[in-house]
């Protein structure tokens, strides 16, 4: 399936649940700025610590052409994400509507995931393609 994974964090955390998704789904996963625009994605996912400005710029530019599902695995309190996925649809790309929510904190020295962590949001992420297909 054609998928992108894409990070909108300073934090190393997210960049390992990044990393971990990826792996797991044999996708690549990108940063700011980005490689190479969406084009014609089956499924975008957003790892992002909110809020988070230049996300807020990209999810109104998240059409059917760019992205046909996106998701969001977020760095927040339940329910920061709500105002992004009401954008997403807007633009009319399919939201779905399991948002994963993490808390990473900002201590620096705990910058890796727990393997836990890391099978969470693999086993997230399965859930969200199976129901795709």
């Amino acid at each position: 399936m054609k998928m992108r994974v894409i990070c909108y964090s300073k934090k190393k955390k997210m960049e390992g649940y990044c990393e971990a998704i990826a792996n797991a789904q044999g996708c690549k996963w990108d940063k700011l700025p980005l490689a190479y625009p969406c084009d014609k994605e089956r499924l975008t996912i957003f790892v992002a610590s909110l809020p988070n400005d230049d996300l807020s710029r990209m999810v109104p530019e998240m059409t059917k052409e760019r992205s046909a599902n996106v998701a969001f695995l977020v760095d927040g309190p339940e329910g920061s994400a709500n105002e992004l996925i009401e954008t997403a649809k807007k633009a009319g790309t399919n939201v779905i509507d399991k948002v994963m929510y993490v808390k990473c904190g900002a201590i620096s020295f705990l910058d890796k995931i727990k393997e836990d962590d890391k099978a969470k949001a693999k086993a997230w992420a399965e859930e969200i393609i199976a129901a795709m297909k």
